[in-house]
Formats: structure tokens, C-alpha cells, sequence
């Protein structure tokens, strides 16, 4: 499937790109990577130029566009910095919960202050046992998370997370909307990651959380799934994350092919490094058109949304992964210091390939997808 992107979709890219050439610099990423410190100054310039939030609508600050544009933002961002483009592009992950599920009040109580750049917002998952999360004993509605145990990235640093069940029981909500400073809500034991060293990983822990009725997210009528919604939309974000870091990864690799002599020749003119170039110019390519495809799908609610969602999430993230070790071969010893930015992107790009599901779990749900057909 072929997409020509219209002249707002390429304004849409060429700002994004823009911005983050003036922005994200390599000096501060590393600074960021070494103390662990979110980069808010910028997350609250992209917030204000409309990046953040693009896909919301209008009446809650955002541009109305989908994720297909959320999507080349995306890429452009983890383009010029893996470390800052990730931890930019998951501040509001919750968003597509709220887009499709919220009421109406939900969404202007916790949409607009992301697109201000006033919040961040998380996700956690939760196993549904039967003790887990009951009608509420202390008050007469809403619900309470009796004692559980989670994750979420950006936990430190978000006001409100929403949290999913993943093993839904008819009588209980699927998804709720819990704030980070509620009673029986603790940040407990930083996780740290092989990557993403910006976009830290939490430990939270639930103790008799009351949560009250208006803060339970709606979910009426056949397909309402906060849980698939989620997923694909995660996976889509993840598949875009990776494009960006496979086309860096390989600019940056043609351009030191480019300028590297070796026997009073530049390397690019070995046929051993024009194959590599080839190779990963053509799966990325094809990742490109896998990522645009699953953007679409999820924009226009496509019946094979499940499966190209975690198609395109498996291959993209695999040759992301690929194309930032070609690259360091390539790169030779400069590709493994810390001063270049290259095993930053392996790194990061590993960890985002396995960081809400891994590609294991992709290949499982793919194979299953056949069964019936």
C-alpha cells in the first residue's frame, strides 16, 4: 500500500523535524541520559506549538488530526534523538483512552492540561483477581483497588495515570482514572531500563485506592475496549519510535561511510558496505509503509487493525534494532562511545521493542490471528 502524504501531512513533518533540529541537542541528551531528568523545557515548547495533542480535538486543545499525523511527529522527533524523541512522544500515552472512551468531562478535566504542557499522563496495567477491585464498602459509588501491584513509565512525574484491567470482570469497570496523589496510590522502587533512561520505569503499588464513580471511564456498546484501544495504539507509537531511530541510525551510517577512508578509499565504495546500506534502506522502507498502513487502520477503525498494528510493531522495532547495529559496525570503534549517539540507539531501541509487549507476544498474536480464517 502506497502513501503520498497530502501538503499538510508534509508541513506536519517538515515542522516537526524543525523543531527538533533546534531543539534536541546531543550534548543535552546525554546530559539528560546521565542524570535520568526529563527534558521539560522542551516537552512544554512542543506542547505549546501543537506536537503534543495533535490528535486531540479541538475543543480540548488539539488540532484534530489522527494518528497518522501524531505518527510523523513521532518519527521526526525519534529521528534526531532517540532518548528525548521517546520521552517526548510517551508524556501523554494515556490520550487514546480518554480520545475513544472518555465522557465528555474526563476529556476537558485531563486532555487540555497535556496539550498545555500543565501534566504527563501514564498508563497501568493491572491483572483483574477476584479481590482486586471491588464496589466501593466506604462510600456508596465508585469502586476500590483493594491491593495491587504495577508499572508504569513516567509514574515520577505524572499527575494522573489510567489504569486498565486486564482480565475484566462483567460486574467491574475496565478502565478508571486514577490521580498520582491519591491516598493508597505509592511511587515506590525506581525499575531501570537498558534504555530510555529519561523515560523512567516505576513501581507503583494500589492499598485500598477509592475511586470515585465520575472518575471510572465509560465504556458502552459492542467493541468498547479500553484494552485494545491501548495496545494498538501503543504499538502503532512504538512502531513509529522505531522508524525514526532505523532512519537515523542509517543516515548517520551513510554519512560516516561518506567521510571514513580505509586503504585511500572512502568505506562506501566497498560493495561489503553498499549491501548493508541497500538491505537496511529497503527494510526500512518497507517499515515505513508497515507503520503508515497501521496509523491509517487505527484512524479508520479498520477490522485488521489488531493484526497490522502488531505486524507493524514486530518488523519496524526488528529493524530498528538492525539498522543501529549495522551502524555501529559500520561507525567501527567510535560506534560504541558514549560521546555519539549511535549504542544510545540500541539501547533504546530494544527497550522500546520490548517495553509494553514483547515481539514474542507480536508473533503469538499474528499466528493466532489465522486461526478461523
Amino acid at each position: 500500500m502506497h502513501f503520498e502524504l497530502n501538503e499538510t501531512q508534509i508541513d506536519i513533518k517538515k515542522a516537526a523535524r524543525e523543531f527538533a533540529e533546534k531543539e534536541f541537542d546531543m550534548d543535552l541528551a546525554i546530559d539528560l541520559e546521565k542524570e535520568g531528568r526529563f527534558p521539560s523545557a522542551i516537552h512544554e515548547k512542543a506542547c505549546r506549538l501543537g506536537f503534543i495533542g495533535i490528535d486531540y480535538p479541538e475543543e480540548y486543545g488539539g488540532q484534530n488530526f489522527g494518528l497518522f499525523e501524531n505518527v510523523l511527529v513521532t518519527e521526526e522527533f525519534t529521528n534526531k534523538d532517540s532518548t528525548i524523541g521517546v520521552a517526548l512522544t510517551l508524556s501523554d500515552i494515556a490520550s487514546c483512552i480518554l480520545i475513544k472512551h472518555g465522557s465528555d468531562d474526563q476529556k476537558k478535566r485531563f486532555l487540555t492540561p497535556l496539550t498545555e504542557g500543565k501534566s504527563i499522563s501514564t498508563v497501568s496495567i493491572l491483572e483483574n483477581e477476584e479481590d482486586l477491585i471491588l464496589p466501593s464498602s466506604k462510600k456508596s459509588e465508585g469502586f476500590e483497588i483493594i491491593k495491587a501491584k504495577s508499572w508504569a513509565i513516567h509514574a515520577s512525574l505524572s499527575d494522573f495515570m489510567v489504569v486498565i484491567f486486564d482480565r475484566p470482570h462483567p460486574q467491574k469497570p475496565l478502565s478508571m482514572l486514577v490521580k498520582m496523589d491519591w491516598d493508597g496510590v505509592n511511587i515506590s522502587t525506581h525499575k531501570p531500563l537498558m534504555g530510555l533512561k529519561v523515560s523512567r520505569a516505576y513501581e507503583i503499588t494500589f492499598n485500598e485506592v477509592y475511586v470515585p464513580k465520575d472518575y471510572l471511564i465509560p465504556c458502552e456498546g459492542e467493541g468498547e475496549d479500553p484494552r485494545r484501544t491501548f495496545r494498538n495504539f501503543s504499538l502503532i507509537k512504538t512502531s513509529a519510535q522505531a522508524l525514526g531511530i532505523a532512519q537515523s541510525a542509517f543516515d548517520k551510517a551513510v554519512k560516516h561511510a561518506r567521510e571514513r577512508e580505509q586503504f585511500g578509499k572512502k568505506i562506501i565504495q566497498f560493495q561489503g558496505i553498499q549491501f548493508m546500506l541497500a538491505e537496511l534502506y529497503t527494510l526500512i522502507e518497507a517499515a515505513r509503509g508497515l507503520v503508515y498502513q497501521a496509523a491509517s487502520a487505527y484512524d479508520g477503525e479498520d477490522r485488521g487493525l489488531d493484526r497490522i498494528a502488531s505486524i507493524a510493531k514486530l518488523f519496524s522495532t526488528e529493524v530498528a534494532v538492525r539498522a543501529a547495529i549495522d551502524s555501529i559496525q559500520i561507525h567501527g570503534g567510535v560506534g560504541l562511545m558514549r560521546d555519539y549517539s549511535i549504542e544510545r540507539m540500541l539501547r533504546d531501541t530494544k527497550t522500546i521493542q520490548n517495553l509494553f509487549e514483547s515481539n514474542l507476544t507480536e508473533k503469538a498474536r499474528i499466528g493466532r490471528s489465522f486461526i478461523g480464517q
